[in-house]
């Protein structure tokens, strides 16, 4: 499938592509493809692509059923219930991205050993591209497409079916935010992309978006191991780092497992 790639020459050509309104995911491997993590549980649980809708619908209700357990808090809308079970780990079709080129790249590159990659897809293309696909098929009323692209993390659970969990699906990709942002999520500048149709890969949903092999849409850009130690080190000046990304002992206690000036400091290894 084809998308955009170009391979930065220096960490320094990182600068070009912070584009505002843009999202970006990072991935410790340039091979990797985009892939949620519900598709992931379903390729290792050998479930066929057709059921993948199911798994989800399963999911979805054994995680609202046994929430009070553990939460007092009962989310209003199913987004934020997705949601809440990707923060917590739990495999949805939604895929994590940041609207910060750094933050993405720092998840790129902090445990990468080889070349890695961000993913950067321009925002307000994806909406309006999903958004004409669903003009096409006749799915929702005109009214209904401005309401969920307006409002998407408050729209109500009727039309988040409607479009994304019943069926007949439609392949597209589109950016989404929970209502309520939790402290880590607000702090990675996060929100997600979301596809239309589950039961097929991720990629498929980003490629029926009309051009989508446009370097102004997608582009895939791939960061060489060797500039990963100045990566590194930049981004720590920036405060872009597993200490301000993950606020706590833990953040900062696996940060130093990265980098920090102190420990990697090549004049006092002599």
């Amino acid at each position: 499938m084809a998308f955009f790639l170009t391979v930065l020459r220096s960490w320094d050509d990182i600068h070009r592509y912070a584009r505002h309104g843009w999202i970006y995911r990072g991935q410790r491997s340039s091979d990797w493809e985009l892939r949620t993590s519900l598709e992931r549980l379903c390729d290792r649980q050998g479930v066929p692509s057709g059921d993948r809708d199911k798994v989800e619908r399963a999911l979805l209700r054994e995680f609202r059923r046994r929430y009070h357990q553990y939460s007092s808090h009962i989310p209003r809308y199913k987004i934020e219930w997705l949601s809440i079970m990707q923060h917590h780990g739990t495999p949805t079709r939604l895929l994590d991205v940041t609207y910060s080129i750094y933050i993405a790249a720092y998840f790129a590159l902090e445990a990468a050993d080889g070349d890695c990659a961000v993913w950067a897809v321009n925002a307000p293309w994806a909406l309006q591209q999903s958004a004409d696909l669903l003009r096409l098929t006749g799915q929702l009323s005109e009214l209904e497409i401005n309401r969920l692209f307006e409002q998407f993390e408050q729209a109500d659970d009727q039309l988040i079916d409607k479009t994304f969990l019943q069926p007949p699906s439609v392949r597209l990709t589109c950016t989404a935010t929970s209502f309520k942002l939790n402290e880590r999520r607000s702090i990675q500048k996060g929100a997600f992309l979301i596809p239309g149709d589950v039961t097929v890969p991720f990629f498929e949903n980003l490629a029926a978006l009309s051009d989508h092999d446009d370097a102004d849409c997608v582009l895939k850009l791939v960061i060489p191991l060797k500039e990963r130690a100045e990566a590194i080190r930049q981004l720590f000046q920036m405060k872009v780092s597993r200490t301000s990304l993950f606020p706590g002992l833990d953040g900062f206690a696996e940060s130093l497992s990265v980098f920090h000036p102190v420990v990697f400091n090549p004049v006092k290894w002599r």
